[in-house]
């Protein structure tokens, strides 16, 4: 029987619309409805809303509204985003319109708010010092007046004037300086010398500066009460709080004082022309407020200072225009369009130059002041990620790479190895876009890889990774797209004569977990609703070697897929301590510990290898699990302690104490290996390294540790000649609630050494079993001591070994 053909995807109604991506930039208006309750959370934050204009999304394709939480947008086209955005709670009963503005590399896309980078590159630290005092500086607790005497008595003091505003007058007294301006300050202390010090003269000067606290709040980085200099401005104080949020106004500062407003500073005067007179001296207590941004409008094209601005009051297009600098030579003389969010989406006019002066923004208006060709037939555009945009004069059998010669013509991220071309064409409606392959053009110049530009080609060149998805939208026309396993999936252009091989270039090419032989193309048959979706044979190894008849050519609404093979994770193991190359190491499958120490450089002369430690991630994972089942059933034998006699409380204290500090041990995942057969060659104590395991190699050991049931717990120096019994007489001896039958050894290494008896069997002739160098000797609890809770014995010997385990751990990392 002939096989089943694929089942076909769904088919959508029509081709598929651009989706939004990371990045997008939105215009939205928010238009309440007669359910809208203005007194509601969403009343308050309407304005907001609408004065966040232009949104973009960051680069997981969320849209960050004040006051809701991130809404994811990415993949999605403008009307479920509009479906999306009602289905938040507080914008139900709101209209919501959405309008994509068009990707320009030197316009929209790249613009910023004007004037916040100001405090980026600022710094934070005001300075003040080393300038003079004004005349009208107010003199305060704190400050320090420089006097000098000369005449008949020559002579310099510093004073400080006190916290009741008084400074002591050598030779005159006490006098009241405390809100006198600088000026005041020395009049009166030279009136004074020349009616109490005859002959004598002074001069008067201001030391250091008294500190003030003042407040920074609203929409800045980092609110809060600031100590200042008694000289900081308003400037001064939004510095020490880190600048203003983007979301904050630069136009509407305000300095508060005692509950009302003395001064507002519009941040423009100082960052457009330098005039510092709005730029208010702050006193102690006063509050610098920034409230929340007001109306901004974006202008973009050919002006000097490109950007989004805000605005106050009414203002006119050629307002705008002069915030930005002006215009530059190359603007087009036919005036500028406007493109304005309304209710029921956006429109556009166009402005001529003679009507600038009238026109009127209004909140979220984007101007564009697009570029003249006066002769368009000598000239092609470079647009993107360049060094230098802008018009360049064509010659004929000008080529790409006349154009961008090297990469010095690039800034950094720009993509290669996806250029689009916009070329005017005179047989078509649309333009005919191309993109080329700039990497190979400039690998082979001149020739076929590169590209021959024609008078009044238009050059994009893009940011690596996701910003090519907006390829689309910049040149706008149908498209393809590619998806599953590629760099960036997206929609792309379908430029002329476009291929499989294209469309995986324009994706970024494959990602590392791709298959290079299956991948499926989808393509729609037919006209609108009348056609079907069918699933086109791909031959992707043909397609990536090379061959001409693999690789198909594309048509409008083409949907390719890359399909994922079986993940390959990369393996790797951590080796720390006295090895000669410590550090992490990938492995192959089935390494093995032999391998990995030969490639380490093997151990140092000081190294110990009778007590390495070996950490296994998914050992660990065991050994937690089988913890908390351990903890579980003592928590439930735990509970059948009887509490009627003052043995039982006490039996019950005991035991809770027990159960928390099993609670709270940790697993280490320690598996015992014997490094020092696995040196010597032998093959079967050899062990096949995992993902995540970890070698730790510590320096040879002098010291034998005794902890649990002893006076007390300490380490003490090796000594050969010491056994089991010797070293837990030095810690004190055992105590009442030891179990002197069950005494056991753990080895450097991890290794448990035992015995049934409590004779000094650890001390024999034929050195088996004898205390060594490294190892912690473990006396545990009496079972008997905590009758009837059996399980206590196997808590006590857990938590011992793991925390013997744990501290050799931190011996070596630390």
């Amino acid at each position: 029987a002939a096989p089943a053909a694929p089942a076909a995807p769904a088919a959508p109604a029509a081709p598929a619309a651009p989706r939004l991506g990371p990045r997008t930039t939105l215009v939205i208006g928010f238009s309440p409805t007669a359910e809208f309750n203005p007194d509601g959370p969403a009343g308050s934050l309407l304005k907001r809303w609408r004065n966040g204009n232009p949104y973009r999304l960051d680069d997981s394709g969320f849209l960050h509204l004040p006051g809701l939480p991130p809404i994811g947008l990415a993949g999605l086209h403008v009307e479920q985003a509009k479906v999306r955005l009602r289905a938040e709670r507080p914008l139900v009963n709101l209209l919501v319109s959405l309008n994509v503005l068009p990707l320009d590399p030197v316009g929209v896309d790249a613009l910023e708010r004007f004037g916040y980078d100001f405090f980026r590159n600022a710094g934070r630290t005001p300075r003040v010092a080393d300038v003079p005092v004004p005349v009208g500086y107010i003199i305060g607790p704190g400050d320090q007046i420089n006097l000098q005497f000369f005449g008949n008595k020559n002579k310099v003091y510093q004073l400080v004037v006190n916290r009741d505003g008084v400074i002591s007058f050598p030779e005159i007294g006490p006098i009241s300086v405390a809100g006198l301006s600088f000026e005041s300050l020395r009049r009166e202390v030279a009136l004074r010398v020349t009616k109490q010090m005859i002959g004598v003269h002074v001069s008067v000067t201001l030391g250091s500066l008294r500190s003030i606290r003042v407040f920074v709040l609203g929409d800045v980085e980092r609110p809060g009460v600031y100590s200042v200099s008694g000289f900081s401005t308003a400037v001064n104080v939004l510095l020490a709080g880190h600048g203003v949020k983007e979301t904050g106004s630069l136009r509407r500062v305000e300095v508060r004082r005692n509950g009302r407003v003395v001064s507002r500073l519009d941040l423009y005067d100082l960052l457009l022309r330098g005039d510092t007179r709005g730029d208010t001296r702050v006193r102690q207590g006063d509050v610098v407020f920034v409230p929340p941004v007001g109306d901004t409008v974006a202008v973009y094209g050919e002006v000097n200072r490109p950007a989004i601005y805000e605005i106050r009051g009414k203002t006119t297009v050629a307002d705008l225009i002069a915030l930005a600098g002006g215009r530059l030579v190359t603007a087009s003389a036919d005036g500028v369009k406007v493109t304005r969010v309304e209710t029921q989406g956006s429109s556009g006019r166009d402005v001529g130059w003679e009507e600038v002066g009238r026109e009127a923004l209004r909140n979220g208006d984007i101007v564009h002041v697009p570029v003249k060709l006066d002769k368009p037939h000598r000239s092609v555009r470079l647009s993107g990620r360049v060094q230098r945009s802008g018009l360049y004069e064509w010659t004929p059998g000008m080529w790409l790479t006349d154009l961008l010669p090297d990469a010095d013509a690039l800034k950094p991220g720009a993509d290669v190895r996806y250029l689009l071309v916009r070329r005017k064409s005179r047989l078509r409606t649309q333009d005919e876009l191309l993109a080329p392959n700039l990497a190979a053009a400039w690998r082979a110049p001149r020739t076929s890889a590169d590209l021959t530009l024609l008078p009044g080609d238009t050059v994009f060149v893009f940011r690596g990774g996701v910003s090519r998805i907006y390829a689309f939208r910049e040149v706008g026309g149908g498209g393809v797209s590619v998806g599953g396993a590629v760099r960036v999936p997206g929609s792309y252009p379908l430029v002329e004569g476009m291929r499989l091989s294209d469309l995986i270039r324009a994706g970024g090419g494959l990602q590392r977990s791709a298959s290079r032989t299956e991948a499926e193309l989808a393509r729609y048959l037919g006209v609108g609703d009348e056609g079907h979706w069918k699933i086109v044979p791909v031959d992707l190894a043909g397609v990536l070697a090379g061959d001409a008849a693999a690789d198909i050519r594309l048509r409008r609404s083409d949907e390719l897929t890359i399909k994922i093979r079986s993940a390959v994770r990369r393996r790797t193991v951590t080796v720390t301590g006295r090895v000669r190359f410590p550090g992490k190491y990938y492995i192959e499958r089935g390494e093995r510990l032999s391998n990995l120490l030969q490639r380490v450089g093997g151990l140092l002369d000081d190294a110990f290898p009778g007590g390495v430690i070996f950490l296994r991630s998914a050992l660990q994972r065991r050994e937690h699990e089988n913890l908390q089942r351990v903890a579980d059933r003592f928590e439930r034998e735990l509970a059948s302690v009887a509490l009627g006699s003052e043995e039982g409380s006490q039996r019950l204290a005991t035991g809770q104490a027990l159960l928390n500090r099993l609670r709270s041990t940790e697993a280490t995942g320690r598996l015992v290996i014997d490094l020092p057969a696995i040196i010597a060659g032998d093959g079967e104590k050899d062990i096949v390294l995992q993902d995540g395991d970890q070698l730790l190699v510590p320096e040879i050991p002098w010291e034998v540790s005794v902890v649990g049931e002893v006076q007390r717990p300490s380490s003490h120096l090796y000594d050969p000649d010491l056994d089991r019994d010797d070293y837990v007489r030095l810690s004190g001896g055992l105590t009442d609630k030891a179990d002197a039958a069950r005494i056991y050894i753990v080895r450097a290494n991890g290794g448990v050494v035992a015995e049934a008896t409590a004779s000094r069997f650890f001390y024999r002739s034929n050195g088996v079993a004898t205390v060594q160098p490294g190892d912690s000797i473990i006396v545990p609890l009496d079972a008997e001591y905590v009758e009837p809770v059996r399980i206590w014995t196997l808590a006590a010997e857990l938590i011992q070994s793991f925390a013997v385990s744990a501290a050799a751990i931190h011996a070596i990392v630390d």
